[in-house]
Formats: C-alpha cells, structure tokens, sequence
C-alpha cells in the first residue's frame, strides 16, 4: 500500500525504507490462525486467510506468514495522522482515507491547505480545493496508495528477510495487535510497528535513526464498511466507481 509523489521523494524514501514496530510489552498468550506451513514462505506472500488453519505462537520466525495470513477489508475509512520530526522542527498530515473495491480515496489537510488524492488500479488522480480539473496520471494501484497514504506497503513486511527482524509477537495480552521490530533500507533505520491482529491493517508506526525518530504514524478507529461513494468523486462530477458498478 510511488511514481512520483507530491508529499516529497525524501520523506518517503525515509518511509518506504521500513515499515514501523512499536515495542510491545511481550508477547502475551493468545494464539493467532495461521496457514500449516508444508512449504516455509520466502516472504513474497499474498494475504487472506487460507483453509487447513492451525494455532500457533507468533514470534520473529512467523510474523510476515501470520501478518500475510490475515484477510484485510475490501472495504473501510479511517483517519490517520503522519508526523515526521527532523532536526529542529516537524511536519504534520491528517489524511481522511476511504477504500472501496477497485479505487482508494484520501483526502489529506496540512498546513491549511487540502489535496485530494483518487487512485484506480489504471489512474490516479489529484487536485486540491477549488479545482476544477484534477491532475491525472498513470497508476500501480494498492502499493501507490500506501505510499500516498505515505505509509509503508503491505508487501514490504512480507519480502523482509528474516535476518533483518529484531523482534516480534502480541503488541499485549489480548492479542488485538501484533507488533514487529526491524532495521532495514541503506540507512539503517529501525523500524517499529503495530497491527491489527484482526483487519491486518497497520496501526501504529516509527521510524528511528539510531535513538532519534524521524516518523510517526498513527490510526483512528476503522470502519470496516462501504464508505461514502462521494469520496470517490473528481471535480468534474465523475465518480471512479460508477464504470465498476
């Protein structure tokens, strides 16, 4: 869940590199279904949750086949918050984000201004308040929404080789989220995150450059439903779903 990104290349190089791991207070007793492996998964594993399920603990050696096998909503909306942190100062995001099947919606407020973000498995479309016309250009779909979203992609935690995972388990005792420790990217940076044990959807994110973090993220509550379909809606009084309906 970036071709070329108006939120700047730089901070989401600084994302994409790592997905983030919250340290979680242990890994708890509760028991999560997961795919018996006949085969181990090298990590390039689509999600969804798959017949013949067994119990098992989730540790660092099973994390991206347990994330990998949680079925995550076609459809949801929830809000989420993006901070970065640099060396004297701070940026903020709010994003309102909405996905339906076959196009995502953000709508995204900083610094007093609003971007509206519409991508399709073929385009993507941009504009900000008052427009009339929306910028569109080509698209990659689910990765290029996460990454305007600028969060990291569903298939980056699952293509970690296991050699960069520091740590993981249940975020708690209720085994509500799970929370995965890793260093990954050129730089090095360590990455922390949380995520629901549930939808499979990240919850919490940051990114550290040695003890100093450099990137926050976190989500309200999701709303595991169809969203409003105006979210969907270009300037022009086209909805990208109505072709798919």
């Amino acid at each position: 869940m970036l071709g070329i990104t108006v939120f700047g290349l730089a901070f989401i190089v600084v994302a994409i590199c790592a997905i983030a791991a919250l340290s979680g207070p242990g890994r708890g007793t509760v028991e999560i279904e997961l795919p018996a492996p006949s085969t181990p998964p090298q990590g390039d594993v689509e999600g969804g949750a798959g017949a013949g399920l067994s119990a098992v603990e989730v540790t660092a050696d099973n994390i991206r086949e347990v994330i990998a096998a949680i079925a995550r909503p076609d459809a949801y909306s929830r809000d989420i918050m993006v901070e970065s942190f640099w060396n004297g100062g701070n940026s903020v995001h709010n994003l309102s984000v909405s996905v339906s099947p076959g196009a995502t919606a953000l709508r995204v407020l900083s610094g007093g201004a609003e971007k509206n973000i519409v991508i399709t498995p073929e385009r993507t479309y941009i504009w900000y308040a008052g427009d009339r016309q929306a910028f569109e250009t080509g698209s990659s779909g689910s990765a290029e929404a996460d990454e305007y979203q600028m969060i990291p992609t569903y298939e980056d935690i699952l293509r970690l080789p296991r050699s960069a995972i520091r740590d993981a388990g249940y975020a708690g005792g209720d085994g509500a989220e799970l929370y995965v420790r890793y260093v990954s990217g050129a730089l090095g940076y360590e990455t922390r995150c949380r995520v629901s044990a549930s939808l499979g959807l990240l919850t919490y994110a940051e990114i550290y450059d040695g003890g100093t973090p450099i990137y926050r993220m976190t989500a309200g509550e999701c709303r595991a439903v169809e969203p409003d379909a105006r979210a969907f809606t270009l300037p022009d009084g086209t909805n990208v779903l109505e072709p798919a309906r």
